[in-house]
């Protein structure tokens, strides 16, 4: 046998026998046992804490599926060592577990699955990670944790992650009503799906609607309307203006001039962003680049929304409508440029558009 061979052979005889010394029998004292419980559907005792204040002796015990089945928030008990007491109390952290500047989202975030001692302030924290926090129609997970005082309450609340969400934002719609947008259900129907998707309301989002054939008109400004059920519910009932010409850059430059406005609800420190929705190219297209100019002068972000069904429909080329729209968003075009095949295809981007919408003043 050689060296090396034998090195190996007792290596093995060494493991072995520490194998069969740690592995004797031992006792466990089981007098005077004291057994908690509490709801498997829950996970009790996932996480498991001994803890100790001036009222005595502890066991905190992590149960981070309370809520089971509908939500899984999570929680945490307290269960008293001493007395003859063998239930626990919830602490309910599930409900002040919270970030005061943003929009909280509880629901199953499994607050319990983590529980750490802080020996710095004699007591405890405990985390959920899959909390979540809401910027508009997106949400984050970067989960929560909350610092609780000796005495089971909770002190400081943090994430480690938390996103800032966009600033103030001002929305101007403007939509193609000439006569050549057929039918007029699925312009409104659009509107009813993109709205929910912002997040409206007097300190985010606003929103205003201009409709405009030969000449445009306000079908609400900035300030009429304070919550997003009230600017569904009047976009709702927007009817088509009729009209034979599409004098589209005579909107941009009304929308850029007017809607903005402090009297009309518009605010200094927010984003400017218009949406137009035409059916056909310009008759005043000759004004397109001075209106357009002024338009990133004031800083307003632009989507272009072409919708082909009129050309289609009568077998017309589409290349003349595409360029015009594309000249009327902001760059990159892939980003803020929308086609689609007809009037009813609009829904279809509602939900995309809203969040490029979200994302200019986003994470």
């Amino acid at each position: 046998m050689d060296y090396t061979s034998m090195n190996i052979l007792v290596t093995l005889l060494v493991i072995i026998s520490c194998g069969i010394r740690f592995s004797e029998p031992f006792n466990v004292g089981l007098s005077g046992a004291k057994v908690f419980s509490g709801p498997a559907s829950e996970e009790f005792g996932y996480t498991v804490q001994q803890f100790i204040n001036h009222k005595g002796k502890w066991l905190l015990v992590g149960s981070p599926r309370t809520g089971f089945p509908q939500n899984l928030k999570g929680d945490v008990y307290r269960c008293q060592i001493s007395g003859a007491k063998t239930s626990c109390d919830k602490l309910n952290l599930q409900d002040s577990v919270r970030i005061p500047s943003v929009r909280n989202i509880n629901a199953n975030m499994s607050l319990g699955l983590t529980l750490t001692p802080l020996p710095k302030t004699n007591g405890f924290m405990t985390c959920g990670p899959l909390w979540a926090q809401q910027c508009g129609s997106q949400y984050f997970y970067p989960g929560i944790c909350s610092e609780v005082s000796p005495l089971f309450v909770p002190l400081n609340t943090f994430s480690p992650a938390i996103q800032t969400c966009g600033g103030p934002m001002d929305i101007a719609i403007v939509l193609d009503g000439s006569n050549s947008i057929w039918p007029w259900t699925p312009i409104v129907e659009f509107l009813k799906k993109l709205l929910p998707t912002l997040d409206i309301g007097p300190d985010n989002t606003q929103v205003s609607v201009i409709q405009y054939a030969v000449n445009p008109s306000f079908e609400f400004t900035f300030n009429a309307y304070k919550t997003k059920e009230e600017v569904i519910a009047a976009a709702s009932r927007i009817t088509q203006k009729h009209g034979g010409e599409t004098n589209t850059f005579h909107a941009i430059d009304f929308t850029r001039v007017w809607a903005f406005l402090p009297e009309n609800g518009g605010r200094p420190g927010a984003a400017k962003v218009m949406v137009v929705v035409t059916d056909g190219e310009s008759h005043d297209k000759r004004l397109r680049n001075q209106v357009i100019q002024k338009c990133e002068e004031k800083g307003i972000t632009r989507f272009g929304i072409a919708v082909l069904g009129y050309y289609i429909r009568n077998q017309i080329n589409t290349e003349n409508l595409i360029a015009e729209i594309k000249s009327i968003a902001s760059a990159p075009a892939e980003r803020y440029f929308f086609n689609v095949s007809a009037e009813e295809a609009l829904s279809e981007i509602a939900g995309t558009l809203g969040e490029r919408i979200f994302n200019i003043e986003g994470t």
